[in-house]
């Protein structure tokens, strides 16, 4: 059924109304689709979709209760969706991972993705990345953005910061990604059953299970702890490699260590003669 109502145009059915349009790169058409209708109002260029509304563009789909597909008109005639918001109930869902948020923005673009509000939480298979304030989705660049109180969640390792930037790579199977590194910025934590660590920022290679740490750094194992300005900690073979400030080119108090006796074996035993300041 087609109804034109002043400068809108409605589009429904009983069941489904769908509208393919250009896309905006080089990713395909875009697909749109609702339950209810699909609402056309050609003077702001601009579709409202609602109720278990739908966009799709190549390996991408986003749904929510309601979208709102912005787009322009091409030389040729066409037309070419540029941006869309999403309200409520907003999951976006690639190949191998699920991103879900109360409200969204997708760039079609820039291939960007921004969701805001509550329950904010992007999964792969094995592994998850919660935020508080915003949570970014690059799909181009396979990188995702959380901030505020970002956690990242795999198995029994935690890694949590006021910023975290998740890189994501393709498994060994080739057919589903993974988050391979962390980069931390602001209060970082990482915590796993045997030890803990936490600095300014730094960076946590997932795959490899390395963390380099900076600034005002901690290393925890049992009620051993040492503290400097710049680690390297192993946390597949539990060897933490501790360097005052001046070592790691910047300045810096001594590594100090706290060793209790009995306790689990302390990290100093293994952080050598780099550890010492000159």
């Amino acid at each position: 059924m087609l109804r034109i109502a002043s400068l809108a145009v409605l589009l429904a059915s009983p069941v489904l109304a769908q509208l393919p349009l250009g896309g905006g790169s080089s990713n395909g058409p875009v697909s749109i689709d609702a339950e209810k209708g699909i609402e056309w109002r050609r003077d702001e260029k601009l579709y409202i979709a609602t109720g278990g509304a739908r966009v799709q563009r190549g390996g991408v789909t986003l749904t929510a209760e309601t979208l709102r597909a912005y787009y322009r008109e091409l030389p040729d005639g066409q037309t070419q969706i540029s941006k869309v918001e999403a309200e409520k109930d907003v999951v976006i869902v690639t190949a191998t991972e699920r991103v879900v948020g109360d409200k969204g923005v997708y760039d079609l673009d820039r291939q960007l993705m921004v969701l805001t509000g509550t329950g904010l939480k992007l999964t792969t298979q094995t592994q998850t990345i919660t935020a508080r304030d915003s949570l970014e989705y690059w799909d181009g660049r396979k990188v995702a953005v959380a901030r505020g109180n970002a956690v990242a969640i795999e198995a029994d390792r935690r890694v949590s910061a006021d910023v975290l930037t998740a890189h994501l790579a393709t498994d060994a199977s080739g057919k589903a990604n993974r988050i391979s590194k962390l980069d931390g910025f602001g209060n970082l934590a990482i915590a796993t059953s045997k030890e803990a660590a936490s600095s300014e920022k730094g960076v946590y290679d997932m795959d490899r299970e390395i963390a380099t740490l900076l600034g005002t750094v901690k290393v925890t194992q049992g009620k051993n702890q040492l503290n400097g300005d710049y680690a390297e900690v192993n946390l597949k073979t539990g060897v933490s490699r501790i360097l005052r400030g001046a070592a790691a080119g910047r300045d810096g108090a001594p590594v100090r260590g706290l060793l209790v006796p009995n306790a689990t074996e302390a990290p100093a035993n293994r952080a050598g003669a780099a550890g010492k300041g000159p």
